[in-house]
């Protein structure tokens, strides 16, 4: 009887409840802001969305440039170079507006009607690594403000390296077993750059064009002393295999090498976005956008050492042992 009693009180309890709820809360203006700002370009890139909140398909909202665009118009979007000068005192060195501009992007979910990004061109002797960099946006008709600020890596190069030695990657004369040579690529560390990714790009004429294939090193996090890769002989024979084939006519060039050097935020960024490998799915969140979401940071690309030559012995493999078309 008493088991009946509370079942039947549940029973009450539960269908009274309201079952009717809105899933879309109250909407909030919430800015997406994603830069990193490069010494070593010319023309710096900001991009700056909106988060978007409807009835309806949430997809094919996105498709929609309103959804996810500010009108340009309503924002003054600013870079400011600032100097600590202790005690909570600061001098304002230099002061950059950005411009909006369309920039082509790739078809995909989102709308690429207006793909709008806020640029500006590097003025001289802007960026320094005694100074740190604070962007501000203003949305003009709230008068609210999202800000963040990063430090700013200036400068790389590489140990002992230059494009004249030419790379003995495969010494046929040898005994099998060391036939696959190794070159060692050594630096040290740049000031505020806590990562660093070697790509190495290939450079070859395919059928009479110019082509290249990029060969991405494993990323780097900075520990203590100098840093280094190996490029391994078996290994770089191994990924042109994978990725060429012998239905076309092709001669071999030579490589370039690209080094990008990212803060401990974009380091922080990358870790927190890496794929799931636990039972555990729940994702981290990292941003560093004051009022908003998303990333400001720094990185810096060194693309200096071009056109390096490979050994006779290493290019008579590739031409005779690969089977890839190479002539």
């Amino acid at each position: 009887m008493k088991l009946y009693q509370l079942f039947f009180c549940f029973l009450i309890v539960f269908s009274s409840c309201e079952t009717d709820f809105d899933v879309n809360a109250e909407w909030d203006d919430v800015t997406i802001v994603y830069g990193l700002l490069d010494p070593n370009s010319e023309i710096q890139l900001i991009k700056i969305n909106k988060a978007y909140l409807g009835v309806g398909d949430a997809i094919q909202m996105a498709s929609v440039s309103d959804s996810l665009n500010y009108t340009p118009s309503d924002l003054d979007v600013k870079l400011y170079r600032i100097k600590s000068l202790g005690f909570g005192q600061y001098d304002t060195l230099a002061t950059v507006t950005l411009y909006d501009t369309i920039l082509e992007k790739d078809d995909g979910l989102f709308s690429t009607e207006e793909n709008i990004i806020y640029a500006f061109t590097k003025p001289n002797s802007f960026y320094n690594t005694n100074s740190f960099y604070v962007l501000e946006i203003t949305n003009l008709n709230t008068n609210d403000k999202v800000f963040s600020q990063t430090e700013i890596i200036n400068n790389f190069n590489f140990e002992s390296l230059n494009s004249s030695f030419e790379w003995g990657l495969y010494n046929g004369d040898l005994v099998d077993s060391l036939r696959f040579r190794t070159k060692n690529i050594e630096w040290t560390k740049s000031t505020n750059g806590e990562i660093y990714q070697l790509d190495i790009i290939i450079n070859y004429l395919e059928d009479g064009e110019n082509k290249n294939l990029v060969w991405s090193q494993p990323l780097i996090e900075y520990t203590s002393g100098n840093m280094s890769v190996k490029i391994k002989g078996d290994q770089f024979f191994l990924f042109l295999t994978n990725n060429l084939s012998n239905n076309t006519t092709k001669q071999f060039l030579n490589l370039d090498l690209l080094m990008t050097v990212g803060t401990n935020d974009l380091k922080t960024y990358i870790n927190v976005n890496k794929p799931f490998s636990g039972i555990v799915q729940e994702r981290p969140v990292f941003s560093n956008i004051n009022n908003g979401i998303g990333l400001f940071s720094s990185r810096f690309t060194y693309d200096d050492i071009n056109g390096i030559e490979l050994t006779n012995a290493t290019v008579n493999y590739i031409i005779n042992d690969l089977d890839l078309g190479f002539e």
